[in-house]
This record gives structure tokens, sequence and C-alpha cells, in this order.
């Protein structure tokens, strides 16, 4: 006698049961996966923060900057990037992770949180507000943003992968703004350019570009795959 096929489910209804079943399911105990999140994250913002200090190194002068000038921005950069890494990475006490309304914010107010912290520090040093920067300085300090912010957008996406069945591409997004901050926290050690237009363009723009292609990452990385769902549902 054969046996029956099992009944197909229905994409609208394996929804409903996923998200069911993720919003029951606690999220991990702390002592289980505090070490893990703790050195994947710290493995990332290592990757763009040693390089950003290794190359201080060789300029003791702040490359022309003064050093309570960069001490101070550093500061603030720092305290930005935590809290775009706490509010936009961690998932909070849900598995679904922060709601909607905190990955857009990380998103889009993290490069504008970044450009308004710098400001009260330029005003205090306004010589800091002229300098001979181009369209080539612009063009360097985009791509260094970039190199500076891929280590950790590689960890935050390992460890947020195939974990957001609803809004993985705001979840990218936020990810993004928050590897973004860090890259510029790490390529401002070293750049010695200070103009409003370049903070603007060479720093503060690639976190926005870097939100963007976390939308990517979101899509392709973070998101809960029908089918995965499905194979472990059957399980």
């Amino acid at each position: 006698m054969s046996t029956p096929p099992p009944m197909a489910v229905a994409p609208a209804d394996l929804r409903s049961r996923v998200l069911d079943s993720v919003a029951r399911t606690p999220a991990p105990a702390r002592r289980v996966g505090s070490r893990r999140r703790f050195l994947i994250i710290a493995r990332g913002i290592a990757v763009a923060g040693l390089v950003g200090v290794a190359a201080l190194v060789h300029g003791p002068e702040a490359r022309g900057r003064p050093l309570a000038y960069v001490a101070e921005l550093e500061a603030l950069w720092v305290a930005l990037a935590v809290v775009a890494t706490w509010a936009g990475v961690g998932r909070g006490r849900s598995m679904l992770g922060r709601p909607a309304s905190w990955k857009v914010a990380v998103a889009a107010l993290t490069p504008v949180a970044l450009l308004l912290a710098w400001l009260p520090v330029a005003l205090a040093w306004p010589a800091t507000l002229h300098d001979h920067s181009g369209l080539r300085s612009h063009v360097v300090c985009v791509l260094m943003t970039f190199a500076f912010a891929a280590g950790p957008l590689v960890a935050f996406a390992r460890l947020r992968r195939a974990s957001d069945p609803v809004s993985p591409r705001l979840t990218g997004a936020a990810l993004g703004a928050a590897a973004g901050a860090w890259g510029a926290v790490a390529h401002a050690v070293i750049c010695g350019y200070t103009s409003p237009v370049h903070i603007v363009l060479g720093h503060v723009l690639p976190v926005v570009f870097l939100a963007a292609v976390g939308v990517a990452v979101g899509d392709r990385v973070v998101a809960l795959r029908a089918e995965s769902v499905s194979r472990a549902i059957r399980c």
C-alpha cells in the first residue's frame, strides 16, 4: 500500500508557522551565546581598529591636526559606533532581532549622528575647517572607509546569518551602517583632511553607501530562506 505524499504547505501558512515558532523561541541564554558574539564582533572591529592605529604610527603629529582634535573626534565616533552596533547588530531579547524602527533608525541616523558629532569638534578648532582636499582625496577616503569597514561587515553578517525571516534587508542596512561607523572611526585616525566638504564626502557618505550595500547583504546572507525553514520544520 503506497504512502500518500505529504501535503504541501502554502507559503502564507509556512510564514505564519515560522514566525510563530521563532517568536515563541527565546534568544539563546546569555552564557551560551555571549562568548561567540563577543569574539565575532571583536574580531571584525579589531580589523578596522588595529590597522588604523598601526597607520597612525606613520603620522606622529596626527598628520597636521591637533592631537586633542583627533582624540575628541575619535571618542565621539567610537561611542556612536558602539551604539550603532548594539542597536543594529544585537538581537535584544527576541530571536527576530530588534524592531524594524530600530533598524531604520540605525541605518538612517548613524551617518547624521557622525556628522553632528564632528561639528562641535571642528568648531572648537576652526583652523581645521580649511584644507586643500580635492576630488582625489575624497575618492581615496571613500575607498579607505570601505576597506576598514569590510572586516566589521563580514563579522556582523556572519553573526546574523540566516536569522531574519521578517525584514532581512532592514537588518542588513543596519549592519552596513554600523560597520561603516567603525570604518569611519578607523580611517579618521589617519586622514589629515578636515574640511566640511571632505568630512561629508570622504567619511560620512561612505556610511550611507555601506548601509545600501547592507541591504544586499541582508537579502543574500541575513534572510531566512523558505527552503531552509521547510527542512527544519520537517525535521
